[in-house]
Protein backbone atom coordinates (compact mmCIF):
# COMPACT_ATOMS: atom_id res chain seq x y z
CA UNK A 1 0.00 0.00 0.00
CA UNK A 2 1.81 2.79 -1.04
CA UNK A 3 1.40 6.53 0.46
CA UNK A 4 3.26 9.93 -1.16
CA UNK A 5 5.61 12.02 0.99
CA UNK A 6 4.67 14.60 3.63
CA UNK A 7 5.24 17.74 1.32
CA UNK A 8 2.33 20.31 3.27
CA UNK A 9 0.35 20.76 0.32
CA UNK A 10 0.16 18.70 -3.32
CA UNK A 11 -0.30 21.31 -5.74
CA UNK A 12 -3.26 21.55 -8.19
CA UNK A 13 -3.73 19.23 -11.08
CA UNK A 14 -3.28 21.01 -14.59
CA UNK A 15 -2.66 18.30 -16.80
CA UNK A 16 -4.35 14.90 -17.45
CA UNK A 17 -2.27 13.15 -15.53
CA UNK A 18 -0.17 13.40 -12.41
CA UNK A 19 2.92 12.12 -10.58
CA UNK A 20 2.73 10.54 -7.49
CA UNK A 21 5.81 9.47 -5.22
CA UNK A 22 5.70 6.35 -2.84
CA UNK A 23 8.00 6.97 0.54
CA UNK A 24 9.38 3.21 0.21
CA UNK A 25 11.07 4.26 -2.84
CA UNK A 26 10.73 6.68 -5.61
CA UNK A 27 8.32 4.66 -7.93
CA UNK A 28 5.94 7.02 -10.04
CA UNK A 29 2.39 5.97 -10.56
CA UNK A 30 0.32 8.21 -12.74
CA UNK A 31 -3.52 8.19 -12.87
CA UNK A 32 -5.93 9.71 -15.16
CA UNK A 33 -8.05 12.43 -14.70
CA UNK A 34 -11.01 11.11 -16.68
CA UNK A 35 -14.96 10.86 -16.04
CA UNK A 36 -13.74 7.49 -15.07
CA UNK A 37 -11.69 8.73 -12.15
CA UNK A 38 -12.11 10.84 -8.79
CA UNK A 39 -14.37 13.79 -9.25
CA UNK A 40 -10.95 16.07 -10.12
CA UNK A 41 -12.87 17.90 -13.02
CA UNK A 42 -14.30 20.01 -9.73
CA UNK A 43 -12.01 23.18 -9.42
CA UNK A 44 -11.47 22.88 -5.88
CA UNK A 45 -11.54 19.05 -5.21
CA UNK A 46 -8.77 18.67 -7.87
CA UNK A 47 -6.99 20.44 -5.55
CA UNK A 48 -6.74 17.85 -2.89
CA UNK A 49 -3.16 16.23 -1.99
CA UNK A 50 -3.06 12.43 -1.96
CA UNK A 51 -3.69 10.83 1.64
CA UNK A 52 -0.56 10.32 3.15
CA UNK A 53 0.37 8.46 6.42
CA UNK A 54 0.02 11.05 8.72
CA UNK A 55 -3.35 11.95 7.46
CA UNK A 56 -4.51 8.58 8.41
CA UNK A 57 -3.03 8.22 11.81
CA UNK A 58 -5.20 11.48 12.28
CA UNK A 59 -8.02 10.31 11.11
CA UNK A 60 -7.23 6.78 12.94
CA UNK A 61 -6.76 9.25 16.05
CA UNK A 62 -9.69 10.94 16.59
CA UNK A 63 -11.61 7.22 16.85
CA UNK A 64 -9.35 6.52 19.34
CA UNK A 65 -9.78 9.57 21.10
CA UNK A 66 -13.61 9.98 21.01
CA UNK A 67 -14.68 6.15 20.92
CA UNK A 68 -14.18 5.51 24.45
CA UNK A 69 -16.64 8.05 24.94
CA UNK A 70 -19.35 5.82 23.17
CA UNK A 71 -18.16 2.81 24.60
CA UNK A 72 -17.37 4.23 28.04
CA UNK A 73 -19.92 6.82 28.85
CA UNK A 74 -22.76 6.49 26.46
CA UNK A 75 -22.63 2.57 26.51
CA UNK A 76 -22.51 2.01 30.38
CA UNK A 77 -21.37 5.34 32.70
CA UNK A 78 -24.33 7.34 31.36
CA UNK A 79 -27.67 5.40 31.76
CA UNK A 80 -26.04 3.82 34.88
CA UNK A 81 -25.29 7.57 36.62
CA UNK A 82 -28.88 8.74 35.63
CA UNK A 83 -30.95 5.71 36.45
CA UNK A 84 -28.47 6.14 40.03
CA UNK A 85 -29.45 9.65 40.51
CA UNK A 86 -32.72 9.17 39.70
CA UNK A 87 -33.67 6.27 42.15
CA UNK A 88 -31.83 8.11 44.94
CA UNK A 89 -33.83 11.43 44.19
CA UNK A 90 -37.05 8.94 43.90
CA UNK A 91 -39.97 7.55 45.40
CA UNK A 92 -41.22 3.65 45.42
CA UNK A 93 -44.09 3.08 43.31
CA UNK A 94 -46.61 4.29 46.02
CA UNK A 95 -45.30 7.84 45.63
CA UNK A 96 -44.66 8.88 48.98
CA UNK A 97 -41.91 6.58 50.24
CA UNK A 98 -38.13 7.46 49.38
CA UNK A 99 -36.54 4.52 47.03
CA UNK A 100 -35.26 1.68 49.10
CA UNK A 101 -31.95 1.38 46.84
CA UNK A 102 -30.48 -1.02 48.91
CA UNK A 103 -32.97 -3.54 47.82
CA UNK A 104 -31.80 -5.46 45.04
CA UNK A 105 -34.08 -5.34 42.11
CA UNK A 106 -36.06 -2.35 43.04
CA UNK A 107 -38.23 -0.55 41.37
CA UNK A 108 -39.01 3.31 41.70
CA UNK A 109 -40.15 6.43 40.15
CA UNK A 110 -38.74 9.98 40.09
CA UNK A 111 -41.13 13.02 40.08
CA UNK A 112 -40.52 15.21 37.30
CA UNK A 113 -43.16 18.07 38.02
CA UNK A 114 -46.70 16.26 38.10
CA UNK A 115 -45.22 13.18 36.10
CA UNK A 116 -43.28 10.37 37.72
CA UNK A 117 -41.49 8.43 35.56
CA UNK A 118 -39.95 4.90 36.37
CA UNK A 119 -36.12 4.98 36.77
CA UNK A 120 -35.62 2.11 34.69
CA UNK A 121 -37.07 4.51 31.56
CA UNK A 122 -35.72 7.61 32.92
CA UNK A 123 -32.18 7.33 31.09
CA UNK A 124 -34.46 5.92 28.08
CA UNK A 125 -35.90 9.46 27.63
CA UNK A 126 -33.27 11.54 28.52
CA UNK A 127 -31.29 9.85 25.21
CA UNK A 128 -34.68 10.13 23.49
CA UNK A 129 -34.55 13.99 24.25
CA UNK A 130 -30.32 14.07 23.36
CA UNK A 131 -30.92 12.68 19.86
CA UNK A 132 -34.15 14.91 19.00
CA UNK A 133 -31.62 17.87 19.44
CA UNK A 134 -28.95 15.98 17.84
CA UNK A 135 -31.01 15.72 14.36
CA UNK A 136 -31.85 19.65 14.68
CA UNK A 137 -28.03 20.19 14.93
CA UNK A 138 -26.75 17.86 12.48
CA UNK A 139 -29.08 19.40 9.64
CA UNK A 140 -27.87 23.13 10.65
CA UNK A 141 -24.76 22.61 10.01
CA UNK A 142 -23.90 19.60 8.06
CA UNK A 143 -23.91 21.13 4.39
CA UNK A 144 -21.50 24.06 6.07
CA UNK A 145 -18.98 21.84 5.69
CA UNK A 146 -18.45 21.06 2.83
CA UNK A 147 -17.09 24.71 2.57
CA UNK A 148 -14.30 26.21 3.11
CA UNK A 149 -12.50 24.75 6.09
CA UNK A 150 -15.35 23.94 8.45
CA UNK A 151 -14.80 20.47 8.28
CA UNK A 152 -12.34 19.98 10.98
CA UNK A 153 -13.24 23.46 12.08
CA UNK A 154 -16.43 22.13 13.13
CA UNK A 155 -14.97 18.43 14.15
CA UNK A 156 -12.71 19.99 16.81
CA UNK A 157 -14.85 22.72 18.20
CA UNK A 158 -17.04 20.11 19.07
CA UNK A 159 -15.07 17.76 20.06
CA UNK A 160 -14.17 20.31 22.77
CA UNK A 161 -17.57 21.51 23.82
CA UNK A 162 -18.59 18.02 24.39
CA UNK A 163 -15.83 17.07 25.86
CA UNK A 164 -15.44 19.82 28.58
CA UNK A 165 -19.39 19.13 29.01
CA UNK A 166 -18.40 15.78 29.96
CA UNK A 167 -15.82 16.57 32.85
CA UNK A 168 -17.64 18.36 34.74
CA UNK A 169 -20.07 15.58 36.16
CA UNK A 170 -18.29 15.08 39.32
CA UNK A 171 -20.25 18.54 39.81
CA UNK A 172 -23.65 16.69 40.31
CA UNK A 173 -22.34 15.82 44.22
CA UNK A 174 -25.88 14.83 45.49
CA UNK A 175 -29.43 12.75 44.26
CA UNK A 176 -31.37 16.18 43.82
CA UNK A 177 -28.92 17.64 41.16
CA UNK A 178 -30.00 14.90 38.64
CA UNK A 179 -30.84 17.52 36.19
CA UNK A 180 -27.45 19.06 35.94
CA UNK A 181 -26.86 15.37 35.23
CA UNK A 182 -29.36 15.53 32.61
CA UNK A 183 -28.22 18.19 31.38
CA UNK A 184 -24.49 17.57 30.96
CA UNK A 185 -25.17 14.54 29.44
CA UNK A 186 -27.10 16.15 26.29
CA UNK A 187 -24.59 19.10 26.13
CA UNK A 188 -21.73 16.08 25.43
CA UNK A 189 -24.04 13.74 23.34
CA UNK A 190 -24.80 16.34 20.90
CA UNK A 191 -21.33 17.11 20.54
CA UNK A 192 -20.15 13.80 20.43
CA UNK A 193 -22.63 13.11 17.33
CA UNK A 194 -21.50 16.38 15.90
CA UNK A 195 -18.51 15.90 15.82
CA UNK A 196 -18.38 12.03 14.88
CA UNK A 197 -21.02 13.32 11.50
CA UNK A 198 -17.48 15.42 10.33
CA UNK A 199 -15.21 12.63 11.33
CA UNK A 200 -17.32 9.69 9.48
CA UNK A 201 -17.42 12.61 6.36
CA UNK A 202 -13.38 12.13 5.87
CA UNK A 203 -14.00 8.31 4.70
CA UNK A 204 -15.07 8.75 0.87
CA UNK A 205 -12.75 11.56 0.66
CA UNK A 206 -9.97 9.81 1.91
CA UNK A 207 -10.72 6.52 0.03
CA UNK A 208 -10.73 8.79 -3.12
CA UNK A 209 -7.51 10.24 -2.70
CA UNK A 210 -6.06 6.98 -1.34
CA UNK A 211 -2.64 6.38 -3.52
CA UNK A 212 -4.05 2.41 -4.19
CA UNK A 213 -7.87 4.16 -5.58
CA UNK A 214 -5.90 6.76 -7.84
CA UNK A 215 -3.42 4.38 -9.09
CA UNK A 216 -6.04 1.86 -9.93
CA UNK A 217 -7.54 4.72 -12.12
CA UNK A 218 -5.50 4.54 -14.55
CA UNK A 219 -6.28 1.14 -15.66
CA UNK A 220 -9.87 2.27 -16.64
CA UNK A 221 -11.03 -1.21 -15.29
CA UNK A 222 -14.63 -0.01 -13.96
CA UNK A 223 -14.90 -3.77 -12.14
CA UNK A 224 -11.14 -3.50 -10.36
CA UNK A 225 -11.86 0.39 -9.56
CA UNK A 226 -15.30 -0.36 -7.87
CA UNK A 227 -13.42 -3.78 -6.18
CA UNK A 228 -10.06 -1.55 -4.69
CA UNK A 229 -12.30 1.02 -3.88
CA UNK A 230 -14.36 -0.53 -1.97
CA UNK A 231 -11.54 -2.89 -0.15
CA UNK A 232 -9.33 0.46 0.59
CA UNK A 233 -13.00 2.18 2.44
CA UNK A 234 -13.77 -1.34 4.49
CA UNK A 235 -9.97 -1.43 5.63
CA UNK A 236 -10.02 2.22 6.41
CA UNK A 237 -13.23 2.15 8.18
CA UNK A 238 -12.39 -1.43 10.33
CA UNK A 239 -8.83 0.22 11.20
CA UNK A 240 -10.37 3.16 12.34
CA UNK A 241 -13.80 1.61 14.35
CA UNK A 242 -10.84 -1.05 15.75
CA UNK A 243 -8.72 1.80 17.41
CA UNK A 244 -11.79 2.91 18.46
CA UNK A 245 -13.10 0.55 20.51
CA UNK A 246 -9.47 -1.06 21.35
CA UNK A 247 -8.61 2.66 23.26
CA UNK A 248 -12.17 1.97 24.91
CA UNK A 249 -10.86 -1.00 26.08
CA UNK A 250 -7.78 0.49 27.74
CA UNK A 251 -10.22 3.53 29.52
CA UNK A 252 -12.63 1.04 30.67
CA UNK A 253 -9.72 -0.59 32.65
CA UNK A 254 -8.48 2.45 33.87
CA UNK A 255 -12.35 3.50 34.31
CA UNK A 256 -13.03 -0.01 36.67
CA UNK A 257 -9.40 0.90 38.95
CA UNK A 258 -11.25 4.29 39.58
CA UNK A 259 -14.15 2.86 40.70
CA UNK A 260 -12.60 0.51 42.63
CA UNK A 261 -9.94 2.05 44.37
CA UNK A 262 -12.65 4.98 45.29
CA UNK A 263 -15.23 2.91 46.00
CA UNK A 264 -18.17 1.40 43.97
CA UNK A 265 -20.19 4.20 44.13
CA UNK A 266 -22.73 6.21 41.99
CA UNK A 267 -20.36 9.47 42.36
CA UNK A 268 -16.58 7.13 41.64
CA UNK A 269 -18.80 6.16 38.19
CA UNK A 270 -19.31 10.38 37.70
CA UNK A 271 -15.52 10.45 38.36
CA UNK A 272 -14.54 7.72 35.72
CA UNK A 273 -16.75 9.36 32.87
CA UNK A 274 -15.15 12.33 33.73
CA UNK A 275 -11.70 10.62 32.90
CA UNK A 276 -13.63 8.85 29.94
CA UNK A 277 -13.79 12.45 28.68
CA UNK A 278 -10.37 13.94 29.44
CA UNK A 279 -9.28 11.37 27.23
CA UNK A 280 -11.80 12.53 24.72
CA UNK A 281 -10.25 15.89 25.03
CA UNK A 282 -6.88 14.76 24.85
CA UNK A 283 -6.44 12.87 21.98
CA UNK A 284 -8.19 15.33 19.81
CA UNK A 285 -5.00 16.92 19.54
CA UNK A 286 -3.78 14.17 17.03
CA UNK A 287 -6.52 14.70 14.40
CA UNK A 288 -5.75 18.79 15.22
CA UNK A 289 -2.16 17.71 14.06
CA UNK A 290 -2.33 15.59 11.05
CA UNK A 291 -5.84 15.58 9.75
CA UNK A 292 -6.02 17.79 6.95
CA UNK A 293 -8.99 20.25 6.32
CA UNK A 294 -9.24 19.31 2.81
CA UNK A 295 -10.89 22.45 1.85
CA UNK A 296 -14.15 22.73 -0.17
CA UNK A 297 -15.47 26.17 -2.40
CA UNK A 298 -16.60 29.12 -0.39
CA UNK A 299 -20.07 29.15 0.93
CA UNK A 300 -21.51 31.44 -1.86
CA UNK A 301 -21.94 35.63 -0.75
CA UNK A 302 -25.73 35.36 -0.64
CA UNK A 303 -26.24 32.30 1.49
CA UNK A 304 -26.51 32.82 5.86
CA UNK A 305 -24.65 30.36 7.65
CA UNK A 306 -28.17 30.12 9.82
CA UNK A 307 -29.89 29.17 7.00
CA UNK A 308 -28.30 27.84 4.58
CA UNK A 309 -27.75 23.89 5.70
CA UNK A 310 -30.97 23.77 6.36
CA UNK A 311 -32.11 25.08 2.89
CA UNK A 312 -29.39 22.24 0.84
CA UNK A 313 -31.26 19.57 3.27
CA UNK A 314 -34.45 20.31 2.18
CA UNK A 315 -33.31 20.16 -1.94
CA UNK A 316 -31.71 17.54 -1.45
CA UNK A 317 -35.10 15.65 0.46
CA UNK A 318 -37.14 16.71 -2.07
CA UNK A 319 -34.76 15.30 -4.79
CA UNK A 320 -35.17 11.92 -3.33
CA UNK A 321 -36.31 10.60 -7.06
CA UNK A 322 -32.79 11.18 -8.08
CA UNK A 323 -31.47 9.47 -5.47
CA UNK A 324 -33.54 6.35 -4.74
CA UNK A 325 -30.66 3.86 -3.82
CA UNK A 326 -28.98 6.37 -0.89
CA UNK A 327 -32.26 7.40 0.50
CA UNK A 328 -33.47 3.27 0.67
CA UNK A 329 -30.03 2.95 2.61
CA UNK A 330 -30.93 5.78 4.74
CA UNK A 331 -34.42 3.90 5.56
CA UNK A 332 -32.80 0.74 6.61
CA UNK A 333 -29.58 2.63 8.62
CA UNK A 334 -32.48 4.30 10.65
CA UNK A 335 -33.79 0.40 11.81
CA UNK A 336 -30.60 -0.76 11.80
CA UNK A 337 -28.56 2.26 14.12
CA UNK A 338 -31.89 2.73 16.44
CA UNK A 339 -31.74 -1.38 17.23
CA UNK A 340 -28.48 -1.22 17.89
CA UNK A 341 -28.32 1.77 20.21
CA UNK A 342 -32.09 0.45 21.99
CA UNK A 343 -30.13 -2.62 22.74
CA UNK A 344 -26.99 -1.60 23.98
CA UNK A 345 -29.38 0.52 26.18
CA UNK A 346 -31.74 -1.81 27.09
CA UNK A 347 -29.03 -4.40 27.85
CA UNK A 348 -27.09 -2.39 30.46
CA UNK A 349 -30.27 -1.31 32.46
CA UNK A 350 -31.30 -5.07 32.40
CA UNK A 351 -28.34 -6.35 33.84
CA UNK A 352 -28.03 -3.66 36.32
CA UNK A 353 -31.66 -3.76 37.69
CA UNK A 354 -32.99 -7.50 36.54
CA UNK A 355 -29.70 -9.47 36.96
CA UNK A 356 -28.31 -7.22 39.89
CA UNK A 357 -25.22 -6.77 38.26
CA UNK A 358 -22.83 -4.34 40.30
CA UNK A 359 -20.82 -1.39 39.03
CA UNK A 360 -17.50 -3.19 38.85
CA UNK A 361 -19.42 -6.30 36.68
CA UNK A 362 -21.07 -3.72 34.46
CA UNK A 363 -17.61 -2.66 34.13
CA UNK A 364 -16.16 -6.07 33.34
CA UNK A 365 -18.96 -6.22 30.68
CA UNK A 366 -18.70 -2.85 29.34
CA UNK A 367 -14.80 -4.11 29.05
CA UNK A 368 -15.57 -7.31 27.13
CA UNK A 369 -18.13 -5.37 24.34
CA UNK A 370 -15.58 -3.46 23.31
CA UNK A 371 -12.63 -5.98 23.16
CA UNK A 372 -14.74 -8.59 21.18
CA UNK A 373 -15.74 -5.27 19.16
CA UNK A 374 -12.33 -4.53 18.16
CA UNK A 375 -11.38 -8.29 17.33
CA UNK A 376 -14.83 -8.62 15.66
CA UNK A 377 -13.90 -5.74 12.84
CA UNK A 378 -10.64 -7.54 11.67
CA UNK A 379 -12.43 -11.06 11.82
CA UNK A 380 -15.07 -10.02 9.26
CA UNK A 381 -12.63 -7.80 7.18
CA UNK A 382 -10.70 -10.84 7.08
CA UNK A 383 -13.63 -13.24 5.62
CA UNK A 384 -14.87 -10.85 3.71
CA UNK A 385 -11.51 -10.82 1.94
CA UNK A 386 -11.33 -14.54 1.57
CA UNK A 387 -15.14 -15.37 0.51
CA UNK A 388 -15.11 -11.92 -1.83
CA UNK A 389 -18.34 -11.02 -0.46
CA UNK A 390 -19.70 -7.88 -0.88
CA UNK A 391 -20.26 -5.12 1.72
CA UNK A 392 -23.66 -4.90 1.39
CA UNK A 393 -24.18 -9.09 1.90
CA UNK A 394 -22.13 -8.56 5.00
CA UNK A 395 -24.35 -6.09 6.45
CA UNK A 396 -27.46 -8.73 6.09
CA UNK A 397 -25.78 -11.47 7.16
CA UNK A 398 -24.79 -9.91 10.32
CA UNK A 399 -28.15 -8.24 11.17
CA UNK A 400 -29.23 -12.13 10.78
CA UNK A 401 -26.84 -12.69 13.08
CA UNK A 402 -27.76 -9.88 15.67
CA UNK A 403 -31.56 -10.49 15.91
CA UNK A 404 -30.40 -13.41 17.74
CA UNK A 405 -29.81 -11.45 20.76
CA UNK A 406 -33.21 -10.18 21.51
CA UNK A 407 -35.20 -13.01 20.60
CA UNK A 408 -32.66 -15.31 23.01
CA UNK A 409 -33.85 -12.53 25.42
CA UNK A 410 -37.79 -13.39 24.63
CA UNK A 411 -36.72 -17.21 25.60
CA UNK A 412 -36.53 -16.28 29.01
CA UNK A 413 -40.35 -16.18 29.67
CA UNK A 414 -40.84 -19.51 28.73
CA UNK A 415 -37.65 -21.40 29.74
CA UNK A 416 -34.49 -21.21 32.89
CA UNK A 417 -32.44 -19.44 29.89
CA UNK A 418 -32.49 -16.76 28.40
CA UNK A 419 -30.43 -13.74 29.91
CA UNK A 420 -31.54 -15.22 33.46
CA UNK A 421 -28.38 -15.36 34.97
CA UNK A 422 -25.75 -13.19 35.49
CA UNK A 423 -23.32 -16.03 33.84
CA UNK A 424 -25.32 -15.80 30.71
CA UNK A 425 -24.18 -12.37 30.10
CA UNK A 426 -20.96 -12.59 29.51
CA UNK A 427 -21.58 -14.67 26.67
CA UNK A 428 -24.15 -11.97 25.52
CA UNK A 429 -20.94 -9.46 25.71
CA UNK A 430 -18.89 -11.01 23.56
CA UNK A 431 -21.80 -12.29 20.98
CA UNK A 432 -22.54 -8.54 20.65
CA UNK A 433 -19.12 -7.25 20.27
CA UNK A 434 -18.29 -9.50 17.83
CA UNK A 435 -21.28 -8.11 15.72
CA UNK A 436 -21.54 -4.64 16.70
CA UNK A 437 -18.71 -3.01 15.49
CA UNK A 438 -18.50 -4.94 12.17
CA UNK A 439 -21.80 -3.59 11.53
CA UNK A 440 -21.61 -0.30 12.04
CA UNK A 441 -18.27 -0.19 9.83
CA UNK A 442 -19.68 -1.81 6.75
CA UNK A 443 -22.53 0.14 6.92
CA UNK A 444 -20.90 3.67 7.08
CA UNK A 445 -18.72 2.15 4.45
CA UNK A 446 -21.56 1.38 1.69
CA UNK A 447 -23.42 4.54 2.45
CA UNK A 448 -20.15 6.68 1.78
CA UNK A 449 -20.22 4.72 -1.29
CA UNK A 450 -23.81 5.84 -2.19
CA UNK A 451 -22.85 9.95 -2.12
CA UNK A 452 -22.64 12.93 -4.58
CA UNK A 453 -18.86 13.53 -4.62
CA UNK A 454 -17.97 16.83 -2.78
CA UNK A 455 -21.17 17.21 -0.30
CA UNK A 456 -20.24 14.33 2.51
CA UNK A 457 -20.66 16.26 5.31
CA UNK A 458 -24.11 17.28 3.70
CA UNK A 459 -25.24 13.55 2.82
CA UNK A 460 -23.63 12.63 6.34
CA UNK A 461 -25.73 15.10 8.24
CA UNK A 462 -28.58 12.92 6.60
CA UNK A 463 -26.60 9.72 7.76
CA UNK A 464 -26.13 11.16 11.23
CA UNK A 465 -29.86 12.68 11.69
CA UNK A 466 -31.07 8.67 10.99
CA UNK A 467 -28.34 6.94 12.99
CA UNK A 468 -28.59 9.30 16.56
CA UNK A 469 -31.52 11.92 15.06
CA UNK A 470 -33.98 9.11 15.10
CA UNK A 471 -32.78 6.41 18.10
CA UNK A 472 -35.52 8.00 20.25
CA UNK A 473 -38.24 5.77 18.24
CA UNK A 474 -36.55 2.51 20.58
CA UNK A 475 -36.09 3.91 23.27
CA UNK A 476 -39.24 5.60 23.88
CA UNK A 477 -41.27 2.53 22.79
CA UNK A 478 -38.78 0.29 24.83
CA UNK A 479 -39.37 2.88 27.77
CA UNK A 480 -42.89 2.91 27.13
CA UNK A 481 -43.52 -0.53 26.92
CA UNK A 482 -41.52 -1.28 30.38
CA UNK A 483 -43.34 1.26 32.13
CA UNK A 484 -46.14 -0.24 31.12
CA UNK A 485 -45.50 -3.84 31.94
CA UNK A 486 -43.34 -3.36 34.86
CA UNK A 487 -40.65 -5.54 33.16
CA UNK A 488 -37.73 -5.00 31.32
CA UNK A 489 -37.98 -8.21 29.08
CA UNK A 490 -40.65 -7.00 27.31
CA UNK A 491 -38.51 -4.46 25.82
CA UNK A 492 -36.63 -7.27 24.02
CA UNK A 493 -39.66 -7.33 21.58
CA UNK A 494 -39.67 -3.64 20.04
CA UNK A 495 -35.89 -4.73 19.35
CA UNK A 496 -36.77 -7.67 17.09
CA UNK A 497 -39.63 -5.86 15.42
CA UNK A 498 -37.13 -3.47 14.70
CA UNK A 499 -34.47 -5.36 13.17
CA UNK A 500 -36.43 -7.31 11.00
CA UNK A 501 -36.78 -4.60 9.16
CA UNK A 502 -33.81 -3.07 7.81
CA UNK A 503 -33.00 -6.75 6.41
CA UNK A 504 -35.75 -6.45 3.53
CA UNK A 505 -34.80 -2.96 2.81
CA UNK A 506 -31.44 -3.75 2.49
CA UNK A 507 -31.58 -6.40 0.02
CA UNK A 508 -33.33 -4.18 -2.44
CA UNK A 509 -30.57 -1.53 -2.95
CA UNK A 510 -28.97 -1.19 -6.15
CA UNK A 511 -25.24 -0.05 -5.07
CA UNK A 512 -24.07 0.23 -9.01
CA UNK A 513 -27.31 2.02 -10.03
CA UNK A 514 -26.88 4.17 -6.43
CA UNK A 515 -23.34 4.87 -7.34
CA UNK A 516 -24.53 6.10 -11.38
CA UNK A 517 -27.14 8.53 -9.38
CA UNK A 518 -25.35 10.32 -7.39
CA UNK A 519 -22.95 11.21 -10.24
CA UNK A 520 -25.77 12.34 -12.15
CA UNK A 521 -26.92 14.26 -9.23
CA UNK A 522 -23.64 15.76 -8.43
CA UNK A 523 -23.04 17.12 -12.06
CA UNK A 524 -26.64 18.37 -12.10
CA UNK A 525 -26.50 20.50 -9.12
Amino acid sequence: MGFSRKDGHTSPFKTLYQTIRDNRGHRYVTHSLTKNGPPDDLEYHSKAPVVTKEELRGWYGYSFACEPFSVSALGVFIPIILESLAAEAGYELDQHTPCKTSIPKYSCAIKIGDTFIGTNSFSLYVRALSVAIQALVFVGCGAIADHGRWRKALLLLFAILGSFSGMLFPLVYKPSLWWLAVILSVITSVCFGASYMFYTSYIPTITRYHPDVLQVHSQKDEEEIARVTEKVANTISSIGMAWGYFAGVVVLAISAIIVLVLGQSNYSMQIACSFTCFWWFSFTYLPYKWLKSRPGPPLPESESYLLYSWKKVFNTICHISELTQTFRFLLGWIFISDAISTTTSVSILFCKTVLGMGHAELLVAGIIVPLAAGMGNFIWLHIQRTFQLSTKFMIQMLLFMYIILPIYGLLGFIFPFGIRRQSEAWGVCIYTGILIGAVQSFCRVMYSELLPPGRESEFFSLYQVTDKGSAWIGPLICGAVTDFTQDLRYAFWPIVIILLMPIWVIQGINVQEGKEQARRYQMKT
